[in-house]
């Protein structure tokens, strides 16, 4: 497998990964439409690790259209 196969490889996971988070997102978010007092803290603090999972990915995604990370394939 090729360099470029790899991060393509690992790209796509992190992508389906962060469809998954949308996911999570999307039925936190819901929730919390309708919770109250510790159940409301509870889901802002899910959303919270949820969106910074994300955003890590993306992150990582960014990285990977660059070489800062091929020497991680070896």
């Amino acid at each position: 497998m090729t360099l470029d196969e790899k991060k393509a490889l690992v790209g796509a996971f992190l992508a389906r990964c962060n469809a998954y988070a949308d996911r999570q997102l999307a039925q936190y978010r819901g929730e919390l439409e309708r919770a109250a007092g510790t159940k409301a803290l509870e889901l802002t603090d899910k959303i919270g690790h949820w969106t910074a999972y994300r955003t890590f990915n993306e992150h990582a995604i960014g990285e990977l259209a660059t070489t800062r990370l091929d020497d991680w394939f070896d």
